[in-house]
């Protein structure tokens, strides 16, 4: 099979040929991988900082596809099924796991980290990251249910706990994770401000349903301000991290809450201090989804109320994918077809 291999942080990951593993122990699952989402936590694997990463290894952390085999007491999943995973196994027997928050699962094994990842025609996963697929599933919608879709109903929901009718800002909208925050905000019948720092992308952020489109420049705090009567906005949604940060601290409304998922120049921020407690406002950050927010993502896009947005190149071109990720040239999600 054909497989992207880091071996070497800070070079180039290899496109190699080599036979797969298809032994499996109790509870494993063989998954042919239709389609696998490109992430910005892989540009940082590549670049080293995610210093545990076991190299070498095969790249990639969200994947949708088929079950070709199943490893004994498996019985939920049978060989033809549609099937999207976690991005990662978790332990599920420690407090996280037996309480719902397997995300934050301290024994979970990441794939394209500590265990193979998606980046590959076959990948071995285990039945306890997988959910069946909905047949009006796209692979594309399936396999970014998890790392996309997913993590942004708990970020929304379970850390922000957003209320119908409360207004969002959404950074880094026309990114593979903003875009799909609009259409989730919507979903839950927010009324969605999307920043954006490139105005080719303002259109395509529109047409995905934000009710108002805003450049992230020195004047989005003022224009946020002015979108909201003066008031600011109930909710961020702060996927781009250290260099929108403090300006998007500045757009929230007395007692509005933050949810950091994104950080894309592995920088630090002050936060002022003053400014939070003298607002009431809140910052959290949140990570990945669990298995019901999978479940979750799978039928809003069932529904059509979440549609991927994106571009797919074939494995072989995983090269310039990445280069147009890096140049934020691309709208929406990066999808690599095995």
């Amino acid at each position: 099979m054909r497989a992207v291999f880091l071996k070497k942080f800070r070079e180039p990951p290899e496109l190699t040929d080599l036979e797969p593993d298809r032994s499996l122990g109790p509870g494993e699952v063989l998954i042919e991988v239709e389609m696998s989402g490109l992430c910005y936590r892989d540009l940082l694997t590549v670049e080293g900082y995610f210093p545990r990463t076991r190299l070498p290894i095969i790249l990639g952390h969200e994947m949708a596809g088929k079950v070709i085999a199943v490893g004994e007491g498996v019985t939920e999943f049978e060989p033809g099924d549609r099937v999207a995973s976690l991005t990662y196994i978790p332990c599920g027997k420690c407090r996280y796991c037996e309480s719902g928050n397997e995300h934050i699962c301290r024994r979970r094994l990441t794939f394209g980290e500590d265990i193979n990842g998606s980046f590959a025609q076959i990948v071995k996963v285990h039945e306890r990251s997988l959910v069946k697929v909905p047949n009006n599933v796209t692979p594309e919608g399936a396999a970014m249910a998890a790392c996309v879709t997913g993590m942004l109903l708990r970020a929304f929901k379970h850390v922000a706990r957003v209320r119908q009718g409360e207004s969002v800002l959404v950074t880094g909208a026309g990114g593979g994770v903003g875009i799909h925050a609009v259409q989730v905000a919507k979903a839950l019948g927010c009324r969605v401000l999307a920043a954006t720092s490139s105005r080719e992308k303002v259109e395509r952020i529109s047409e995905a349903g934000a009710d108002e489109v805003v450049l992230s420049d020195d004047a989005l705090v003022e224009n946020v301000k002015r979108l909201t009567g003066g008031d600011g906005v109930d909710v961020v949604l702060e996927a781009v991290g250290q260099p929108t940060f403090n300006k998007s601290l500045r757009c929230l409304a007395w007692g509005g809450r933050m949810v950091v998922v994104g950080n894309v120049t592995v920088s630090s921020v002050e936060v002022p201090l003053g400014l939070i407690i003298l607002r009431a406002n809140s910052i959290a950050g949140t990570i990945a989804a669990t298995k019901k927010d999978l479940e979750e993502a799978l039928r809003l896009t069932a529904e059509g109320r979440v549609k991927p947005i994106g571009t797919v190149y074939p494995l072989e071109k995983v090269h310039e994918a990445m280069e147009r990720m890096r140049r934020k040239e691309s709208v929406g999600r990066i999808f690599l077809r095995p």
